[in-house]
This record gives C-alpha cells, structure tokens and sequence, in this order.
C-alpha cells in the first residue's frame, strides 16, 4: 500500500542524480496578467511571474531543457498572449515540452502551442481556441437597491466598460464583437502557425471546441500522449540526453510569500473565509477583457462531487448563467 509506495525514490526512476538538470515549471489555475488586491498567494498563473520563471530558465546554462506541466482552463488572452511569446523565446533556446494535466483549454493550450512538442494525458480536456468578453448589466440590480450611477464622458465609446449599469448601445455592442473576433482570429491564427497548419484546417477544429488529449492527437493539436514521464523522456531526447542516464529534475518553486501575502492568509483564516469562496474570488477578479478561457470549468471544479461543494456556488452559477 502506501508504506511501499513512499519508500520509493526518485533516483530509482531516474529523476534525480543526473548532472544534466531538466526545468520544470507547474502552471495551475486561471490565468491572470498580474497579481489583483483580492488575489490569493500561490493561487492561478500570474502572467508576471511566469514570464520571470521563463526568462531565468532561458538565460541559464544550467538546464538542458524544459517542461512546462499546465492545468489551466486559460483566462486573460494579453497575459496568455505574453507568455506565448516568452515560451517561444525558451524554445529557441533549449528544447521545451508541454506535458498537459487534466485540462490545458484555451489560455493553456495557448502556452502549449509556443512549445516544441505537446504531450496530453489521453482524457485531458485541450484545444478550445476560442475568447469569451463582455461585461455586468447591474442596472436592475441598481434599481433594486436604490443606488444611482450618473456618469459624464467624452468620446464616443468612453462609457464602454464604465457603464455597467446599462447594456450596451448597438455601435458599442458591435465594437465588442468587433475587438472579440479580432482576438480570436489572433489566436487562431498564432495556433495554426504553430502547429504548421493552414488557416482553413485549424479553423475547423478551433472555433472554441473542447477536445479530449487523444482526440487532440488525431486533429494534430498535440504531438503525443502520456504523462509527465512521456515529457521527460521526449526532453531527453530532444536535449541529446541518452534515456537510461539519470537526470535531476528542478522545480521551479514560486518565490517565498511576501510580508503583505503572509498577512493576508493569517486575516482570511481569522475571518473563517471559506475556501469555496476564497476560489471563486480567484476567478472573479482575473475576468475582465478579453479572455481565453474554456467558460464552465470553475463551476465544474467547485462542485459536482467535490467535497467543499455548496448551494451558494449553485446560487452563483443560476445567476450568471441568466445574465
């Protein structure tokens, strides 16, 4: 059981002793560009502070290759966007592998795409290349609890997002629908240029469409399935690295929390905040613009099963799924 299973070690799988060092950098969660006031230490993928992970790997010696392992829904499009860019930078550098956990859509597939080769678990939910925007209609709420909102602009499309309580007029709805598809055709374009496809051919197995790892396979969205002993044999081999010699995998470990970070979660565990809600937070802060996100996936890990799941995120989710 598991007294056996803990008393094996890496160095009998050949993960650790080697010289050559392999970089591993984890990215879990939405993805936001940076960290936001309600944002939790550790918690999602801080465009920021993976673009500063990217660059230390790249600008070192010591590494011979990298693995990105992503578990990410997506989230803000610039931020995935960003790291697209700083992934294909580490590639032209050393080889880089994607190795895809249980889901790597949209924003994740994003990262995925910018590396030399893309390994999914055969049941990962992938692809979903596609962008979602748009914002609060709160006016009836604002009638409801008396609050009145009187905004004076200038410039024909300034109240955009600052008008939340009203819909959009028809010139500023078709602005929106204009920027959204402008952002789609961008990311659908980046993923057919690097998957070496045409336009037409990733068109048609992009337009948001979820696709399991093995299916992504057969549609040439990744290259290979497996775990993440898959990715490290493939880094072995793209870094010339014999497969029975040992390598020394290296986490690339967040930084250590700030004094503000720290003093955060003592106050939320004062406060009793319950982790349900504390998530939700998470993904609610990082959703305005853009996104590249695979829409359903927080509600679906917040409940169904899961042991924190409650009838507020019930309540929650009616309630945007009204809107």
């Amino acid at each position: 059981g598991f007294r056996r299973y803990s008393r094996v070690r890496n160095w009998t799988l050949g993960l650790v002793g080697g010289k050559d060092l392999i970089a591993v950098l984890r990215a879990s969660g939405s993805i936001s560009r940076v960290r936001g006031p309600l944002s939790l230490p550790g918690s999602g993928i801080i465009g920021e502070q993976f673009i500063e992970k990217l660059r230390s790997v790249r600008e070192s010696k010591r590494y011979k290759a990298a693995i990105i392992r992503i578990d990410s829904p997506g989230g803000d499009a610039l931020a995935s966007d960003l790291m697209w860019r700083e992934i294909r930078l580490l590639a032209a550098s050393k080889p880089v592998i994607a190795s895809m956990a249980d889901v790597a859509a949209s924003g994740g597939y994003y990262m995925a795409m910018a590396t030399d080769v893309i390994v999914a678990e055969n049941l990962t939910l992938t692809g979903s290349i596609g962008v979602v925007t748009g914002k609060f209609n709160l006016g009836k709420l604002y009638e409801k609890i008396g609050f009145n909102k009187e905004i004076i602009s200038r410039g024909r499309y300034a109240e955009l997002l600052a008008a939340e309580q009203r819909p959009f007029r028809a010139d500023e709805a078709e602005l929106f629908e204009r920027s959204a598809q402008n952002a789609y055709q961008q990311f659908r374009d980046k993923a057919a240029f690097s998957r070496s496809m045409d336009v037409d051919e990733m068109e048609s197995v992009a337009q948001g469409r979820v696709w399991t790892g093995i299916q992504a396979a057969s549609h040439g969205l990744v290259d290979a399935t497996g775990g993440l002993s898959r990715a490290i044999a493939i880094a072995k081999l793209k870094a010339n690295i014999p497969q029975d010699k040992p390598v020394t995998l290296v986490e690339m470990s967040r930084p250590s929390p700030t004094l503000p970070e720290l003093l955060s979660g003592i106050g939320s565990s004062i406060a009793g905040v319950d982790t349900t809600l504390k998530d939700l937070l998470q993904e609610l802060t990082v959703s305005e613009g853009v996104q590249a996100r695979m829409d359903g996936i927080m509600f679906q890990r917040l409940e169904g099963g899961a042991p924190y799941a409650n009838p507020f995120i019930n309540l929650i989710k009616d309630y945007l799924g009204s809107i």
